[in-house]
């Protein structure tokens, strides 16, 4: 089997970008499941029911979310239209949405976990490890996967060594930049961090001009997204059938033509 992951949609050019290129990466690669993260989808922050369809109806089967899950607040009121859309198992508020889902694809169950990290990530309720060891018994899939929304590095990497005999894929997201520290390990494929999927002259996705204003000119931020050709990053993972455990995993990423 093999599973895409595509890192932080950012803002229309990277809504842009999935919707051109993931047919065709599906095709190229064989993909039997497609995971995107999208917490950043509508102008740079949160997502909405529309894009949410937009998503479905390009090609993608569950959407995980981020510590922006819901910054466009009507997504609340839509949650029950968006079967496929996962949000952060320990950020605020909690009574909403759902953390895990499972999908079966071939013959196997795969369970998408979405969580965030606890450094640096204001409405993160609990650590990752704390929630995690609560519903990871619950779980009854063949492939667990875990979308680790997280800013610090050593979060990302202690929670892959602690999990790894018991998961099939820790994937990081949040920091947008794609790192070159992918691997297998015990059957689990990891990487800090996927990257993201948006406009490629930016600052992590947004507007450079904004982000002199925030950090020279102490300009209050609107998190305004920037414009123009995109980025695309992700992960391609293979997962041996016979065992479900990670056989390789492979980094896409698709700049803008010169």
């Amino acid at each position: 089997m093999k599973i895409l992951f595509l890192g932080d949609v950012v803002g229309k050019a990277g809504r842009r970008i999935v919707n051109e290129k993931l047919s065709l990466l599906k095709k190229e690669y064989n993909i039997d499941f497609t995971i995107i993260n999208g917490e950043n989808s509508a102008h740079g922050k949160g997502i909405t029911h529309k894009i949410y369809n937009n998503f479905k109806n390009v090609g993608v089967d569950v959407i995980t979310l981020g510590n922006h899950a819901f910054s466009k607040r009507e997504i609340i009121e839509h949650l029950d239209d968006c079967p496929d859309l996962i949000r952060p198992l320990n950020i605020e508020p909690k009574d909403v949405g759902k953390g895990i889902i499972i999908k079966e694809v071939l013959d196997k169950k795969i369970a998408v976990v979405n969580l965030c990290g606890n450094v640096f990530i204001d409405n993160c309720t609990e650590s990752p490890f704390d929630v995690f060891e609560k519903v990871l018994p619950e779980i009854e899939a063949d492939i667990i996967i875990v979308d680790l929304h997280a800013e610090a590095t050593s979060e990302k990497v202690t929670f892959f060594e602690y999990y790894k005999d018991k998961i099939t894929a820790v994937l990081g997201t949040h920091t947008h930049v794609q790192t070159s520290d992918e691997r297998i390990k015990d059957g689990c494929a990891f990487i800090t961090d996927v990257g993201m999927c948006g406009a490629y002259d930016s600052v992590l996705g947004r507007d450079i001009e904004e982000v002199f204003d925030l950090n020279i000119k102490k300009i209050p931020s609107r998190f305004k997204p920037a414009e123009g050709p995109a980025i695309l990053c992700g992960v391609i993972i293979d997962i041996d059938d016979n065992t479900n455990r990670a056989i390789n995993i492979k980094r896409i990423q698709i700049r803008p033509d010169a």
